[in-house]
């Protein structure tokens, strides 16, 4: 209903029988694929930064803590500085290719630096890999925003994170990864919770430790690199929204999972809906509302954790 053109109630519920072609074009062709994306890509970041937490024991790890952000950057920025044929076709795949080749990057650093008798992923190694790796790819992302010329406003609009111009195109591209990535993340919720416990602890109770880091990582990756390909680089909310699901639901993951697949995806909506109505017909990039929204909230997080310690 709500955007640069109110469209009633009544369109809505009666839009297959509906003789105003504009509002039918409005609703189903820009509205409805722009929600569903919203929901997705939210449901994707929650989820992938709930999986990090637990395998890293770490509650500020998030997706953009394994180079996701910065190498689906490189991707779109190259992308678009390069002169080349459909490139709004060629963003999505190459942002998302980007995006996982530096998270394996940093998996092999990580995994290089692994005790010779265990090969465990230690998570300090592979927080320190990702800040390494993060620098160097928003370094090089710096030194091609100076020389892109004119196509500098559409880089620095997609690194801000955005749905606008977004349909069903990048929707049945991204959708897939998603949920079979969300599906799968519930499957294995409950290693997950034996994962938190722990190196030693999952290895006693019989947990293949090495094989679930490394489908963790996959999972995470794959769920963060379809968010970011579609929408650019959103913060907060893989951050965020997994530690208000654990509030919410308790260290269980068989809970916490779900309920920050259903919150990401709400705030995320909400989100968007602020970002193309606050100024209405223009609109905020909306990873900038985000951060608006997310810093305060992750402040009263410290906060929080800081009065029940």
């Amino acid at each position: 209903m709500i955007g640069s053109v109110s469209v009633p109630v009544s369109e809505i519920f009666n839009i297959f029988n509906s003789e105003n072609e504009t509002y039918k074009k409005i609703i189903l062709d820009i509205r409805l694929p722009r929600v569903l994306n919203a929901i997705c890509i939210g449901a994707a970041l929650a989820c992938s930064g709930s999986i990090l937490q637990s395998l890293l024991k770490n509650n500020l790890a998030e997706p953009g803590l394994l180079g996701i952000s910065a190498g689906a950057g490189l991707g779109a920025i190259l992308v678009f500085i390069l002169p080349l044929s459909y490139t709004f076709f060629l963003l999505t795949p190459v942002s998302f290719i980007f995006a996982l080749l530096a998270t394996l990057l940093i998996f092999a650093i990580s995994n290089g630096f692994n005790n010779k008798y265990t090969n465990f992923i230690n998570s300090n190694k592979i927080i320190l890999a990702g800040i390494a790796i993060n620098a160097l790819l928003s370094s090089v992302n710096g030194f091609l925003m100076i020389v892109a010329g004119e196509s500098i406003t559409q880089i620095l609009f997609w690194l801000n994170g955005g749905l606008s111009g977004r349909g069903w195109n990048e929707f049945l591209y991204s959708s897939p990864f998603i949920f079979i990535g969300v599906i799968l993340s519930f499957l294995l919720s409950k290693n997950l919770n034996i994962m938190s416990l722990g190196n030693e602890m999952a290895t006693s109770l019989g947990l293949n430790l090495k094989f679930m880091q490394r489908v963790s990582i996959l999972l995470s990756s794959i769920l963060a690199a379809a968010a970011v390909s579609i929408a650019g680089i959103i913060s907060f909310v893989g951050l965020i929204v997994p530690n208000i699901g654990r509030m919410l639901t308790g260290e269980d993951y068989r809970f916490a999972i779900p309920c920050s697949v259903i919150l990401g995806a709400i705030f995320l909506v909400i989100s968007d809906l602020i970002a193309r109505t606050v100024i209405s017909p223009s609109e905020i990039p909306v990873g900038i509302i985000t951060s608006f929204i997310g810093a305060p909230v992750f402040i009263w997080l410290i906060i929080k954790r800081q009065k029940s310690d």
